[in-house]
């Protein structure tokens, strides 16, 4: 089902309150089985509970700018960075809050404080509210509210002691943080950094402000019905590729079997085009399959053919800093591949059908497409023979980088001291 539609049905049959929680009633009801989603919500029901109950009881926010992750590497805490260097820059005081899971590995974080017993009690009246047409996703539902009430409850508490201030969030549609846009809603003001490629989950927005990658992003966001006068852009990285590195004969299949949010499974469309490419490849340079975090914990296509040994476990050294020579990334729509052009990589994607998140193709599909593994491995032949075709393919995803970065300082609302 598409993201869009599921937004649609479930505030129909659970109503208003439940789209608060919409990204985690998606993910965890994707599953076929008709127990697991119960399962899964029931135990993170019990983690939260738990956690909470861990939670500080004293000592609310009094900075006034408040920094919040639900999580941590380049989807979450990393996404933010840039933005406390800028802080920092302009001298103002802001405040870490992760969440619990997060607090032992990031240093001077805190995070919301313990419910009320009151909070408590509402929490726990999730698990009688009355419904307009529930299905078989119902006790999922139930948990995840039960979860978004808590939170609520820890960042009602939390945020108490000051109005005015700022949260800055790396999304606005996960619980944890969409409970505290709520808590401090009228009170304080929210901004949301844009993480990564913006897919249907990330419609519509919540936070007042939104701060986005570059002009491809705005008029992403501007299409799925977020005012243009909401959008900012802010203090990114830089869009200049990496420069002077060798090109290798050494092509990688950046994969993403594992994703449903283009509203079908790209898993057979990455399984035929790496058959093709090892075939063609076979002899003439190195080939492997670059595997998502993801693709590691829920399994993958690959794993049971004669594609297995080319498979490569992250982290990849594609994407980081010391990366050695320039090699050719193949994949589809991901952040991966703009990181990989970034760093000095040539990057093509792949002109596949979908069905959703239109939007983000605006922003995360390489400027080089091709539309069939024909025509992909016609491409790399002549990149891999002529300095020409790579030069002019360098320029070509020059621009579209430029396209989609831009950098701007107007990102933070006025702070009340």
């Amino acid at each position: 089902m598409r993201f869009a539609d599921f937004v649609a049905e479930l505030r129909d049959r659970y109503g208003e309150e439940a789209l608060g929680a919409r990204h985690e009633i998606f993910f965890t009801c994707a599953r076929p089985s008709p127990l697991w989603p119960a399962v899964r919500a029931a135990l993170a029901a019990l983690r939260d509970a738990f956690l909470c109950l861990g939670l500080e009881a004293r000592a609310s926010v009094s900075s006034p700018v408040v920094v919040i992750a639900s999580r941590g590497g380049s989807s979450g805490l990393d996404a933010l960075q840039p933005f406390m260097d800028d802080l920092d820059r302009r001298g103002i005081d802001y405040r870490k809050m992760v969440h619990p899971r997060l607090r032992a590995a990031v240093a001077g974080a805190s995070g919301p404080l313990r419910p009320a017993p009151r909070a408590w009690l509402h929490a726990c009246q999730a698990f009688w509210i009355s419904f307009a047409r529930p299905d078989q996703r119902a006790f999922a539902v139930r948990c995840c509210l039960f979860r978004l009430r808590l939170w609520q409850g820890a960042w009602s508490r939390a945020l108490s002691g000051r109005s005015g201030g700022v949260l800055v969030l790396h999304n606005d549609f996960e619980l944890f943080c969409v409970a505290a846009l709520t808590a401090g809603m009228g009170r304080w003001r929210g901004v949301c950094i844009q993480h990564g490629l913006p897919t249907d989950e990330f419609f519509p927005t919540r936070a007042p402000r939104q701060v986005v990658w570059g002009d491809r992003s705005r008029a992403a966001y501007v299409s799925q019905g977020t005012s243009p006068e909401a959008i900012r852009f802010g203090p990114f990285p830089s869009p200049a590729m990496r420069s002077g590195a060798t090109m290798s004969a050494a092509v990688a299949l950046v994969s993403q079997t594992h994703t449903p949010v283009f509203g079908r499974s790209l898993a057979r469309d990455f399984l035929e085009l790496a058959e093709r490419l090892a075939d063609r490849m076979s002899g003439h340079g190195h080939f492997a399959i670059l595997l998502h975090p993801e693709e590691v914990k829920l399994g993958h296509p690959f794993a049971k053919t004669r594609l297995a040994g080319l498979c490569r476990l992250p982290p990849h050294r594609e994407f980081g800093a010391d990366t050695g020579p320039s090699s050719i990334l193949v994949g589809f729509c991901s952040t991966a591949l703009i990181k990989g052009a970034q760093q000095g990589h040539l990057v093509i994607g792949m002109n596949w059908p979908v069905t959703a998140s239109h939007a983000s193709l605006l922003v995360g599909r390489p400027a080089v497409v091709a539309d069939n593994p024909d025509q992909l491995c016609d491409l790399i032949e002549r990149l891999l023979a002529d300095p020409a075709e790579r030069a002019s393919l360098m320029k070509t995803q020059q621009a579209w980088l430029d396209r989609t970065f831009a950098d701007g300082d107007d990102w933070l609302p006025e702070v009340t001291a």
